[in-house]
């Protein structure tokens, strides 16, 4: 069959078809995500939290955040392992939902166990 003799079918959205579009939408959102690490955010500042994702690493499942940090520019943060096991699966579809909105601190690193130290603030 040659590329003249194609025809283009166009079918309403479904859900399914529905469901594509948000996956390529997070995937297309995703990639203009620079990972950034949490220590080069600023100290106490409000970074709100556009989304959130669940996903596995080479050291684990971890949360995937996407942020906003600045007006223009979304940049994504890993959480640490022992913040990412108390977030559960509901608090991951109401941040995606726009049921709730919060923000992300970074309050700067622990000196005995130089890990970070996050909070969550609405």
């Amino acid at each position: 069959m040659s590329i003249h003799s194609m025809q283009l079918f166009f079918f309403p959205l479904t859900d399914k078809k529905m469901d594509l579009a948000k996956k390529l939408e997070d995937a297309t959102a995703s990639a203009s995500c620079a990972s950034v690490n949490i220590s080069s955010l600023i100290l106490n500042r409000p970074y709100p939290i556009v989304r959130a994702k669940r996903i596995t690493t080479k050291f684990g499942s971890t949360v995937l955040l996407s942020i906003r940090h600045t007006d223009e520019q979304l940049v994504q943060i890993f959480l640490p392992k022992r913040y990412a096991s108390v977030v559960s699966d509901e608090d991951i579809a109401k941040i995606n939902s726009r049921s709730i909105y919060l923000n992300l601190v970074y309050k700067g690193m622990c000196e005995r166990t130089k890990s970070y130290l996050l909070a969550i603030d609405e």
